[in-house]
């Protein structure tokens, strides 16, 4: 039996074949992840304009004052007390002639600011508490999640508006601290779902077979297997922000006068809403374009992160 011979041929008949060509078949089949995780966003629409709609408010709060020229929301005009919507005053003027335009820009700059840093710090004490009652387990998942528990329970806007009239000095500091500190409850049980689904596929093992430990299982190997989900959940957590510190301003529990925030901006139109309606409209559909492009925005992240929807 001349084997060799045989193999040799084999080999000579494979050289001598032509290299597949690259067709788009095979280029979809080589994108990355992330590739095909960004493709898949930005062919939706929906996700696309709430994405727009939030770099052109952060635009307009953070550089419309210095662009503009409308820098000064505390300085009152009493001789253009109440004016409608003009080329001046696109806004309009309160009722002690302060510039709504300007006070939009900074109310929305403390908004934003409430709505992104509540959120990363809720989402370190979520990612904290979730990862480590889902990894170990046992008595200290239970201990952790009868807390997270007691803190879902509990309604959040009325503990917010007690603990807010109790501790809060009308301050941004203090807002933001309140919301991160009540807010992180949701994300805790995320993660922790999302630790117990991971902690025991192959990868961990593995790890744990080559002498990873704990901390490197949870931080290095699962954590980022599970940032999908909380990557969401943060998008959507920001409009749940926003709301939370336009309610506690309007109802006089957040941010107090002269601080210009969205929630005390239609607080106090409220009241010249019969001969001023603009005074509450305007910062009124700032919060809810704001809102609204979050969920957008968070609708196709969940779409576009989804393993059983995304093409491979």
């Amino acid at each position: 039996m001349d084997i060799p011979g045989r193999v040799d041929n084999t080999i000579a008949s494979i050289e001598d074949e032509p290299m597949l060509e690259l067709t788009p078949a095979l280029t979809q089949k080589r994108r990355s992840q992330g590739r095909i995780i960004f493709d898949r966003f930005i062919r939706n629409k929906a996700a696309l304009v709430g994405l727009a709609a939030l770099i052109l408010l952060f635009l307009f709060c953070f550089l419309g004052p210095f662009v503009t020229g409308h820098s000064r929301p505390d300085v009152l005009h009493p001789t253009d007390a109440a004016l409608a919507p003009s080329w001046q005053y696109p806004f309009g003027t309160d009722d002690v002639g302060r510039d709504q335009f300007a006070r939009a820009m900074a109310g929305g700059q403390v908004s934003l600011l409430v709505g992104l840093i509540s959120m990363l710090v809720a989402l370190i004490f979520g990612i904290g508490i979730g990862s480590i009652a889902g990894y170990f387990g046992g008595i200290i998942d239970n201990i952790l999640m009868r807390l997270t528990d007691i803190m879902l329970s509990v309604p959040y806007l009325l503990l917010l508006f007690v603990l807010s009239a109790s501790f809060s000095d009308g301050s941004p500091r203090t807002v933001i601290l309140l919301i991160a500190l009540l807010g992180w409850a949701t994300t805790s049980r995320l993660v922790r779902g999302e630790f117990i689904a991971l902690k025991q596929r192959e990868f961990v093992l593995a790890a744990r077979t080559i002498g990873a430990g704990d901390f490197r299982l949870m931080f290095r190997h699962i954590l980022p297997n599970a940032a999908g989900p909380i990557i969401v959940n943060a998008t959507l957590l920001i409009g749940i922000n926003i709301i939370s510190e336009s309610v506690l301003s309007y109802f006089n529990f957040g941010l107090h006068p002269p601080s210009a925030s969205w929630g005390n901006m239609v607080s106090g139109g409220q009241a010249l809403y019969d001969t001023a309606p603009w005074l509450v409209f305007a910062p009124a559909l700032l919060i809810f374009v704001t809102v609204l492009s979050c969920n957008l925005v968070g609708d196709g992240l969940r779409d576009a992160l989804d393993p059983h929807m995304t093409e491979r």
